[in-house]
């Protein structure tokens, strides 16, 4: 009887990313190591696009903790974002004021003053509750607004408007509606009125120290790279592992990033982390800019290039059968924050946004072109409306060096037509005859989009009787 002990079997499989070989039926060495490497970098990418919207509120609560502000702080924009603070699509149409809280030091007490909007969220930018609005407690009246910490189990005051939160950190922002410019003093005055302390404190509470930011510059975008980790394996570790979360904490943790751990990663997992960070963005940025969904829910309009920049109207991206991950990936690439009056589409409350970023062609807009946007009369917001310019690397204002937010609506002084209209126009150069209040001046060879809010939008925006023009091109 012949020995075939010594024969070997060889399966060879032909892969995007190499030749890989088997030894009757079992990897060989080579093999083994070229899969773990790919595995690796393939789990590491799609930790980077779930985890984007958490790293964002991450790198907003050390951008506020640098700038010395604790829980019982508060940032106040008393003439809103400017280009040189580095926050997502921030803009210029209300005064701000904004905190990040530690839920490990206790519950916290937040007294608002009447008439303020907006949300108080979880570092997944989940809203914990809605301050003010359509769907705030407090009914636009104001009050004293309790958050818990995850897990607690205590006594809670009938007198306050209490929600827990599932995360140690809570960020939230709030603003003030203006009618005109000049508004906005009277009402950062009112919103400096604004107390946050522990719930400890209730009987005697701490005075709120307000940082006044003016144009002062921050950068509160989450790190690239390497960093990306360095900074996503702190914030896992601060946080309480949600069950919704085990599949990607999971993975994390196969690359080092697990909670309770150091993390410690060998040079061959730091080369691996640093190239997925890298393609990780760039498909979140294909993710934001090219959205795979359907056309008739991604276009505000059948025959416009405007995107609803939220695509369903639960804030937390849910739908009744799942997670849509991408564009929960494209909002937190893009933009900061949720709050059902954000996302929900009601007449005449909350908000609205839609997005341009390509002309009416179909091109994507770039600085070294000259655009024209035409918005015919009655523009529908009961409220206000505006046009804001934004940068899509740093998805911030577009700092066009100019001095000037680089935005345009019916609290900026942009003059009308004759007819009741409004041409707004985006070029290096101002066109003849423009007002400067009706341009936005681009940079060269740097790519930009534009969103268009509606505050307190109004029926004809809902059926679509009104519609804003393309963005299109002059020259």
């Amino acid at each position: 009887m012949s020995d075939n002990t010594s024969q070997k079997f060889i399966q060879t499989i032909e892969t995007r990313f190499g030749e890989l070989e088997f030894q009757s039926g079992y990897p060989t060495a080579e093999t083994v190591e070229k899969l773990y490497d790919e595995l690796d970098f393939q789990r590491a990418v799609q930790v980077y696009l779930w985890s984007n919207i958490m790293a964002s509120f991450g790198a907003i609560r050390d951008e506020y903790s640098r700038r010395g502000a604790s829980s019982f702080d508060a940032l106040l924009y008393e003439q809103s974002a400017f280009p040189a603070q580095l926050v997502l699509t921030a803009n210029n149409d209300t005064p701000y004021i904004s905190g990040a809280m530690d839920l490990n030091e206790g519950p916290i007490v937040m007294e608002v003053p009447a008439g303020l909007v907006g949300p108080i969220d979880n570092i997944w930018q989940q809203p914990i509750v809605d301050v003010g609005g359509p769907f705030g407690p407090d009914k636009m009246q104001g009050g004293k607004f309790l958050i818990l910490p995850p897990g607690y189990k205590g006594e809670v005051p009938e007198e306050y408007f209490a929600a827990q939160s599932d995360t140690r950190t809570a960020v939230w922002y709030l603003r003030a509606i203006p009618k005109i410019r000049a508004d906005f003093k009277v009402l950062a005055d009112h919103m400096r009125t604004l107390r946050i302390y522990p719930l400890a404190e209730a009987d005697a509470p701490r005075k709120t120290k307000i940082i006044e930011m003016g144009s002062t510059p921050i950068d509160s975008l989450h790190k690239e790279g390497f960093d990306y980790w360095v900074n996503l394996a702190r914030y896992i570790d601060d946080e309480p592992a949600r069950p919704q979360d085990m599949a990607f904490l999971g993975m994390a943790a196969t690359l080092g990033i697990e909670k309770g751990k150091p993390f410690a990663p060998d040079e061959r997992m730091k080369k691996i982390l640093t190239e997925a960070a890298t393609v990780g963005r760039a498909m979140a940025k294909t993710i934001a800019w090219k959205p795979r969904w359907p056309e008739e829910l991604l276009y505000a309009y059948p025959d416009r290039h405007w995107k609803w920049i939220f695509v369903v109207e639960d804030p937390t991206f849910h739908t009744d059968n799942n997670l849509i991950i991408d564009q929960r990936t494209r909002f937190g690439f893009e933009a900061i924050g949720t709050a059902r009056a954000m996302t929900t589409r009601i007449v005449g409350a909350g908000s609205a946004y839609i997005g341009a970023y390509e002309d009416a062609e179909g091109n994507w807009l770039e600085g070294q072109y000259s655009y024209r946007l035409h918005l015919p009369a009655n523009v529908p917001a009961r409220l206000f409306w505006s046009a804001t310019v934004y940068d899509n690397e740093t998805r911030s204002q577009l700092d066009n060096g100019t001095g000037r937010p680089p935005v345009r609506g019916s609290v900026h002084g942009v003059v009308q037509n004759a007819d009741g209209s409004f041409d707004l126009f985006f070029s290096p150069e101002r066109p003849i005859n423009v007002d400067e209040n009706n341009w936005v001046k681009t940079i060269l060879d740097n790519g930009f989009f534009v969103y268009l809010r509606f505050y307190g939008p109004e029926q004809p925006f809902f059926d679509k009787t009104w519609k804003p023009g393309d963005v299109e091109k002059t020259k």
